[in-house]
């Protein structure tokens, strides 16, 4: 039974080390095209929808090369492992001659029981096999589902992401289907083998024989096989047979018979056999008549120990009767297993030749994959572009910000310095205002210490050189009291207008720290874009340096929350509200010039204004002193005059 080793032509899958390489390889290049993807993405809003459907398929086109990639690893595990056991199987059976189990009864029992124990491995290596069939027609099952979705979505072309490398899947499959064919063969001349050494055990021991009491007995270190059984007894008749002559002798020369019990060898029977002869022989025959009575003895034992010899071997014969019959009953058992196995194994064959096919209908589908690659080779030269394209785009509205940021915070500057100088203006004149409301209400207390108290009780006196001072008084009062309302009125409309003022620059302030935030962002995400660059041209350099039918591994996707934020701002920060924040700035400036310049108009109003008033309360002083000189003189000359006049 010598079983032909076949050596291994299945194609060696790569190692972990270049698969981890090859996947972290492209996933860079996908995580860069997605970028790509995302900068497109900004030009038209209503595209966002696609673009996330798109990266979700992709994820989970992923998912399925790691599903395909972790399935076919678990195969080459298995056809490795039912490698070993063949070969171990072979070992076994290449182990055993049948010629020796036809020749040599003893061999023959022997082999017949590492033939029972290799009969129990195989049959549990037959049912993990079998679980390990069943594990690969789900696997199989579900291989053809993704290749099924797959191909839907490539005829659909909704997708726009690369597929699975197609040359590394017909290699695998290659290997596959022919470590497939190496184990079918081998399952068959295994089970060729399994026939013959069952026909060899029938042949033995019988027809109906029972591997399973079989195996129990083995384990028994009393227990010996039916052949070494068999040798035994032919032993042992052998030393009856052998005594039988001896007491034959015995009796025909009338000499006295000696038996050995069964612990006594058959030499030492021998030996005494002899001794006694020649002591016969030099005795003579004088001992004749002693010998006569002791033979008589002897010959009783002699029959008590044939019936106990005869009981005991009747006792065996009915004990290897049974035995054989147990025999025969686990060999029908074991006739009827190969029969199953028989069954289960054209079954198999059967499967086996579904899955070529299938195998076959696969290797067509992935026909598909090479021009798959040369599209997407296609679409990432072009989204390659586009990125670069607006790479520079961003750049140059970077740019155009950050001068607007500083145009923006000189003006800041300048109306805040602007801003300060009106709070001073506007603090001076409170100052001044409260100083001539102190001169008005010194004013008054002269007129009234003038007056002698009666200011306005002056009237009833119609005094010709009162009347003029108080009409001039009373219209300088009413005056300047409207000249205190309107300069009120306008001091509060003054105050009303910087608090507007004050409102509008921590409006300003805010927009102008909101500009300062999203210019930060826009910073973070120009330094992300050059990274992107720099990234995208390293991929464009090694994808140009490999072939085309290079193996495409898993999609790993990083970073993407960072890639949202990034579409996020710049979403928000669009070319319109840009040009909108530029025009409210204008209009901001123009404004606070306006506002400055009417605070300058205003301020120069109540300069003249006092200036004025000052003057009125000069001119007023000149002519109140005017009067009362004149009218002290007048009455000193009256007085004069009198007295003059008197003397």
């Amino acid at each position: 039974m010598d079983v032909i080793q076949k050596m291994d032509q299945a194609t060696v899958t790569e190692t972990p080390k270049a698969k981890r390489r090859s996947k972290e390889k492209l996933a860079k290049i996908i995580e860069d095209a997605m970028a790509g993807n995302d900068d497109l993405s900004n030009a038209g809003g209503g595209k966002k929808g696609a673009k996330i459907h798109l990266k979700q398929k992709v994820v989970l086109l992923s998912e399925e090369n790691q599903n395909l990639s972790k399935a076919i690893n678990v195969k080459n595990a298995e056809i490795t492992d039912l490698k070993r056991s063949v070969q171990s199987l072979n070992e076994v059976l290449n182990s055993v001659p049948i010629d020796e189990l036809r020749c040599n009864s003893s061999i023959a029992s022997s082999k017949l029981l590492e033939l029972s124990k290799k009969n129990r491995l195989l049959r549990a290596e037959l049912e993990s096999t079998k679980n390990k069939v069943n594990k690969k027609e789900l696997q199989i099952q579900k291989l053809e589902r993704d290749l099924k979705l797959l191909e839907d979505k490539l005829h659909k072309g909704t997708t726009e992401t690369p597929k699975e490398p197609s040359d590394e899947l017909r290699v695998k499959l290659n290997s596959i289907q022919q470590k497939l064919f190496e184990t079918r063969n081998k399952n068959t001349e295994l089970q060729n083998q399994l026939k013959l050494a069952q026909k060899c055990l029938q042949q033995e021991i019988g027809e109906n024989f029972n591997l399973a009491t079989m195996a129990s007995q083995t384990q028994n270190s009393n227990w010996r096989g039916r052949a070494q059984q068999i040798i035994h007894l032919q032993q042992k008749v052998h030393e009856l047979k052998e005594r039988l002559e001896i007491v034959d002798r015995q009796y025909a020369e009338d000499s006295p018979i000696t038996f050995a019990t069964d612990d006594v060898p058959h030499a030492d029977l021998t030996a005494s056999h002899t001794a006694k002869s020649g002591a016969r022989s030099a005795g003579g025959h004088a001992e004749a008549n002693v010998a006569s009575n002791v033979s008589a003895t002897s010959f009783d034992r002699y029959n008590t120990v044939v019936r106990k010899t005869e009981i005991l071997h009747r006792a065996k014969v009915e004990g290897l009767e049974k035995e054989i019959a147990s025999l025969k009953a686990q060999l029908e058992e074991q006739r009827g297993k190969v029969l199953a196995l028989k069954v289960r194994n054209k079954t198999l064959n059967d499967e086996v030749l579904k899955y070529k096919v299938k195998a076959s209908s696969l290797e067509e589908q992935t026909d598909y994959n090479g021009l798959n690659l040369a599209n997407m080779n296609e679409k990432m030269n072009v989204q390659r572009y586009h990125y670069e394209s607006r790479l520079e785009e961003m750049a140059r509205q970077l740019n155009d910000l950050k001068r607007i940021h500083k145009d923006g915070a000189f003006r800041e500057e300048e109306l805040r310095l602007k801003l300060e100088n009106m709070d001073n203006l506007l603090q001076s004149k409170e100052t001044h205002i409260e100083d001539l409301n102190q001169t008005i209400t010194r004013l008054e207390t002269d007129l009234k210490a003038l007056s002698g108290g009666f200011l306005f009780s002056c009237r009833e006196l119609r005094k010709e050189e009162f009347i003029t001072i108080l009409d001039s008084l009373e219209a300088e009062k009413n005056e300047l009291l409207k000249h205190n309302k309107t300069l009120v009125e306008r001091s509060e409309q003054d105050r009303a207008k910087n608090d507007a003022l004050h409102e509008q620059l921590a409006k300003q302030k805010v927009r102008l720290s909101r500009m300062e935030a999203r210019m930060r962002e826009l910073e973070k995400e120009l330094e992300l874009q050059s990274e992107r660059k720099k990234r995208s041209q390293r991929i464009a350099d090694y994808v140009s340096s490999v072939n085309s039918t290079a193996s495409m591994g898993t999609f790993v996707f990083e970073n993407t929350s960072q890639n949202a934020l990034s579409q996020r701002a710049i979403d928000e920060f669009t070319p319109a509200q840009v040009y909108q924040m530029k025009h409210e700035l204008e209009y901001a400036q123009e404004k606070l010039a306006y506002m400055s310049e009417k605070v300058a108009h205003l301020q120069e109003e109540k300069e003249n204004d006092a200036r004025s008033f000052a003057e009125i309360i000069n001119s007023s002083k000149g002519v109140v002193l005017e009067t009362i000189l004149g009218n002290r003189s007048n009455a000193s000359l009256s007085v004069e005059i009198s007295t003059g006049t008197s003397v």
